[in-house]
């Protein structure tokens, strides 16, 4: 039973975040049960959709379905795996597809495992190590003796046939770092994971950005790119929700998309990630907004307007305005 209802980041729409709007993923449009997986075809009615707040929550459940009626539900809803079906390992968001074979016991995985990492993640952010049935999603657990530990790894290995890699053992410590430190680096390989093993071996549909025109806005957005695969969707909301972040944004100093772990900033405010914050951008560019400001008023003071139409035009106070028209005094030396 999933005890527990991570809320993921975003909004109502599933869009993410002078924010980076987000993408779609698509619904293939024919989708039925054959023996322990699904079937499905691309043609049809099929149909883009964007991720919501309820997709990762619904997902986390599936681990827990023993029939096909929970999963097939959240594949019309929300789409397929597209498994590569490979003979040693199967690989989600199979290339130029139309077409394939999705186990179920591959939802089943994902969703463990998923759910595994934000236990783990919650734990670990509050000093603690976690569970040990939950790290055993993740990890070989080593036990003593050398026949115990290759068993253990076969053991391991035979598990993780979707394409995931797995740590050699729990976070046990050594002289200068805690098992905490080891295992907030452990997930954090794990999210990096999450986010890029599923590109082995692609020819296209590498970048996680994609560049569009808006007619709406008249301007180019960077936008969220899935490529159309619920995956990909799935792996980005984890990565946020153990980030414990709000959305991700565009930098205002280097345009880079980053996630942002401060509160939201106000609309149409610039905002920087933390490399342009530590490099001083944020208040030199400050500076330099004010300056442009107060040369913009007293230009327009000199064209006769009224502090109050100025104060109006450059989206500042009354009193503000008079105060930068004010002349500067001169110190005479001596004084």
């Amino acid at each position: 039973m999933v005890d527990k209802k991570f809320q993921i980041p975003g909004d109502a729409n599933g869009n993410l975040g002078r924010r980076v709007p987000s993408g779609k993923i698509l619904v293939p449009g024919q989708i039925w049960p054959e023996g322990d997986g699904t079937r499905w075809i691309l043609a049809g009615h099929a149909k883009l959709r964007e991720p919501s707040l309820t997709m990762l929550n619904e997902f986390l459940a599936l681990y827990e379905s023993t029939g096909h009626d929970s999963i097939l539900k959240f594949e019309h809803e929300w789409g397929v795996l597209a498994m590569t079906g490979g003979k040693r390992t199967s690989l989600p968001c199979a290339e130029a597809r139309p077409e394939g074979f999705d186990p179920h016991d591959a939802w089943r995985y994902y969703s463990r495992r998923a759910t595994a990492v934000l236990r783990i993640s919650d734990a670990l952010k509050n000093g603690r190590l976690g569970d040990l049935a939950d790290w055993g999603v993740i990890a070989a657990v080593q036990s003593s003796g050398e026949a115990s530990g290759k068993e253990t790894v076969k053991a391991a290995i035979d598990q993780h046939k979707y394409g995931m890699s797995f740590s050699f053992d729990i976070p046990r410590g050594t002289p200068r770092r805690s098992p905490v430190d080891q295992g907030r680096d452990i997930i954090a390989s794990e999210i990096e994971q999450w986010l890029s093993f599923w590109k082995t071996g692609r020819m296209r549909g590498l970048s996680d950005f994609t560049l569009q025109w808006s007619p709406d806005a008249q301007k180019w957005e960077l936008q969220i790119d899935y490529h159309g695969y619920t995956f990909a969707a799935i792996a980005l909301q984890l990565a946020l929700y153990v980030a414990d972040a709000d959305s991700l944004y565009i930098c205002s100093g280097c345009s880079r998309p980053y996630i942002r772990d401060r509160k939201r900033p106000k609309t149409g405010w610039a905002n920087y990630c933390e490399t342009c914050r530590a490099k001083g951008l944020a208040l030199r560019h400050a500076s330099d907004r004010k300056r442009e400001k107060q040369a913009e008023v007293k230009r327009l003071a000199a064209e006769g307007l009224p502090p109050a139409e100025i104060a109006a035009r450059v989206n500042s106070d009354p009193e503000t305005v008079q105060r930068w028209l004010r002349p500067v005094k001169k110190v005479e030396k001596g004084q």
